[in-house]
């Protein structure tokens, strides 16, 4: 049964990024008036650029499976002004509905509990990429073989023991880790790089924009939560700002991708193969791709894992959540990418849809009750 409850601060059910938010939001400051605005939506703006650029995104296996390798700055203009689009509908929701559960009841009224299953497999699958990614970038980083997923392996079992005794320590790394993957991505502008893949003409069409749409769709999907959650200290600047970061970020890995040519394109970790693995700069984006991981693959297991303390054998409950996602994980992140996350960029767009024609409606029925 669905409840509505009054909207809560930072309420994401994602715990490392809760922490994050707790701890990143609530800086004291002592600012007024515009100056406390403009810092206010700074920082609201940099924990949505968190949600959305995590590991996945930074290895540019997403980027190069969705965006097209020639005349693709329309596409990263259309991606983030849907971003834009589905952080604003999301914060009006999270507002009005009091938060991401608050919406997911209202919204979808007696399918809720179809939806909130739905965003539970998201997570496991999305364990599953976090695994899968790990490998790779292990075994392009650093020669660590597949058939030996002893990190991943690692990675899982700590996640397992540690997911029911708080995340300060992994708070504090994603507090870290943000910032320094934004700034690795900004230094890819002083390498030498070819700006002519995005602007020169080739035929895109409906299937390009649609393949935008599914990404776009998808990442605002499975950060709806922390987003939703955010609605009561969130705006349309925060939107703004978060989404012309994201889109910035995005045209920088993409430009490097395809300027490095079809061999990084077509790598499992195609930005670690463009600036290369064995030098200083791979070996730094390595390390910090695999530490984004491991945080990344915290906050998707928590939501399985306060589920399965609801189950009648919680343990074994969460041992079939770990075992399904490291049996998933076996596809590989190149496969996953290619036929799962399409998969959850329908959900994304349905969702997001979905919550933008219940506000229409509701603004309607406020008119028209307005006029009586």
């Amino acid at each position: 049964m669905c409840m509505r409850t009054a909207p809560r601060k930072f309420g994401a059910p994602m715990l490392f990024k809760s922490y994050y938010i707790e701890n990143f939001l609530n800086i004291d400051s002592s600012m007024s008036g515009i100056t406390h605005k403009i810092f206010h939506h700074v920082r609201v703006a940099s924990v949505l650029f968190g949600t959305v650029v995590g590991a996945g995104f930074v290895s540019g296996a997403e980027l190069v499976r969705f965006f097209p390798s020639r005349n693709f700055f329309p596409y990263v203009l259309a991606a983030s002004l849907f971003f834009f689009f589905g952080f604003t509908v999301l914060f009006a929701c999270g507002r009005k509905y009091g938060g991401f559960a608050g919406t997911v009841c209202s919204v979808f009224a007696r399918h809720a509990p179809v939806v909130q299953a739905i965003v539970l497999a998201s997570c496991l699958l999305t364990a599953a990429g976090m695994l899968a990614g790990l490998d790779a970038v292990l075994w392009e980083g650093f020669g660590v073989p597949k058939s030996l997923p002893v990190f991943s392996l690692g990675a899982l079992t700590a996640v397992f023991f540690l997911s029911g005794k708080g995340t300060s320590a992994l708070g504090w790394v994603n507090l870290c880790l943000v910032p320094a993957i934004f700034l690795f991505i900004l230094a890819l502008a002083f390498r030498p790089l070819d700006l002519s893949h995005a602007f020169a003409p080739a035929r895109g069409g409906i299937g390009g924009a649609w393949l935008i749409l599914l990404y776009a769709g998808m990442n605002v999907f499975l950060a709806a939560p922390v987003i939703a959650d955010l609605g009561p200290e969130g705006g349309a600047p925060s939107a703004a700002a978060a989404s012309a970061a994201v889109g910035g970020c995005i045209l920088l890995i993409l430009v490097t991708v395809f300027t490095a040519g079809a061999d990084a394109a077509g790598a499992e970790m195609p930005l670690l193969a463009a600036v290369g693995a064995n030098g200083v700069f791979g070996k730094l984006f390595a390390a910090v791709s695999a530490c984004g991981i491991v945080t990344t693959l915290f906050s998707s297991y928590y939501p399985l894992h306060r589920r399965a303390q609801r189950a009648k054998r919680p343990d074994r409950a969460r041992a079939g959540a770990c075992t399904a996602a490291f049996a998933l994980s076996r596809l590989g992140l190149k496969n996953l990418v290619a036929y799962v996350y399409p998969a959850l960029g329908v959900c994304g767009v349905l969702f997001v849809g979905g919550c933008a024609l219940f506000l229409l409606k509701e603004r309607r029925r406020s008119l028209r009750a307005a006029d009586q």
